[in-house]
């Protein structure tokens, strides 16, 4: 009886072990940001390693014992699940959201912003209602006045930032004189440093990500992440960006409607990984976190 429950517990450690090691390049950064279900997973493995090198030969007076031993075994077992199945559904996450086909890494937040976010995050009060999605061609806001407005406001500074010459959907950043995809009458200007004019993008922008069902009972962390999420970025002109805003493509005219058909796509699928994403990250939240 003993042998065989060591043996299940050695059976789910040498499964588990993979999470350690991200299955491509594009998945090394999600490691840092799921750290703490790593670590958590390590510990549990470590006390594994305790529990079977313990004494595990009992006697037939020493039915307690075994009892005690068989119990703590299927603790741990279940344990160990547990913390697989958490850091599992970090790394998955983590690696959607670096996808994209995007040079970008997913990095966590810098520690002096996490008091921040979490101190506008517990202005949020409890059971707090998103407001209904605008009409199509209306551009997705955060009221000043709204309980979220600082929440969003953290999250927005310098998001994306300067990204350089960064592959973002598979494409590098335009080349000055580039026809403008949105515009195809138009090229791609230069910016004051010499590089093109072009802009990146939000293809879903952050007001909108505020509203998914459950990013708002995400740690910061992982609110941080999403909104920075490689999958989620795209180079626009600064033109299109500008007419853009924060609504969706279909709202814009004047644009190219093969571009335009296209994009629309796009802004489905990233809004579907983005949501898969926010619910595997609702499942694997730290265990620090409260």
């Amino acid at each position: 009886m003993v042998a065989r429950v060591r043996s299940v517990v050695a059976t789910v450690l040498a499964t588990v072990l993979v999470l350690a090691a991200p299955a491509a390049p594009t998945t090394a950064a999600p490691t840092d940001v799921c750290a703490p279900l790593i670590a958590a997973f390590e510990a549990v493995r470590q006390r594994i390693v305790v529990h079977n090198a313990q004494p595990n030969v009992f006697d037939q007076n020493q039915t307690a014992a075994l009892a005690a031993y068989n119990a703590e075994a299927a603790q741990l077992t279940a344990e160990q699940a547990s913390a697989q199945a958490n850091a599992q559904a970090c790394v998955d996450a983590m690696s959607s959201l670096a996808s994209g086909n995007s040079t970008l890494d997913v990095n966590p937040p810098p520690e002096r912003l996490l008091a921040t976010l979490q101190n506008a995050k517990d202005k949020i009060p409890n059971g707090f209602v998103p407001p209904a999605p605008p009409v199509v061609g209306k551009n997705w806001r955060v009221p000043k006045n709204s309980p979220p407005r600082d929440l969003y406001d953290a999250l927005r500074a310098d998001n994306p930032g300067n990204l350089g010459n960064a592959v973002l959907q598979g494409s590098p950043r335009p080349v000055v004189g580039g026809q403008d995809p949105a515009y195809p009458n138009l090229v791609f200007g230069a910016n004051k440093k010499g590089a093109s004019a072009a802009s990146p993008d939000h293809i879903v922008p952050i007001a909108e990500q505020l509203n998914m069902p459950g990013f708002l009972q995400l740690p910061p962390e992982y609110m941080y992440v999403v909104t920075r999420s490689p999958v989620n970025f795209q180079w626009l002109s600064w033109k299109a960006n500008l007419s853009k805003q924060s609504r969706s493509v279909a709202g814009m005219s004047g644009v190219d409607p093969a571009w335009q058909a296209a994009q629309v796509q796009l802004e489905a699928q990233t809004r579907a990984s983005l949501e898969a994403a926010i619910a595997r990250l609702l499942a694997s939240r730290p265990p620090t976190t409260p």
